[in-house]
């Protein structure tokens, strides 16, 4: 396989996984229409989630550390970038999703 049918399936199966989370999440509101112990989950999965953000900002920052102290010339296009910002979210996505779904079970 090459490196654009795995950019591909991680894409689908970050879509996949947005669509489920809202869906599920949808589903769970009106199951518990809003009560406290449901922010409380929700609250927790999305500080948990959150935590791929500071990731992300720790390897941008390492990534500019390096092109500013080396002299390394990087291309990347317009069409990479929104690729990878994509794959970001689906992969923050599913964080929230499997930590909600652990939060639920756990509470």
């Amino acid at each position: 396989m090459n490196k654009q049918t795995i950019l591909l399936l991680f894409l689908i199966f970050g879509l996949g996984i947005t669509l489920l989370l809202y869906v599920w999440k949808a589903k769970k509101e009106i199951e518990y229409r809003k009560d406290e112990r449901w922010q409380l989950i929700q609250n927790k999965a999305n500080n948990t989630a959150n935590y791929s953000n500071y990731i992300l900002i720790l390897f941008l920052a390492a990534g500019e550390a390096v092109t500013l102290f080396k002299d390394i010339q990087i291309t990347f296009t317009f069409d990479k970038a929104l690729t990878y910002g994509l794959l970001f979210v689906g992969f923050r996505n599913s964080i929230e999703f499997f930590s909600l779904k652990y939060f639920d079970k756990q509470m």
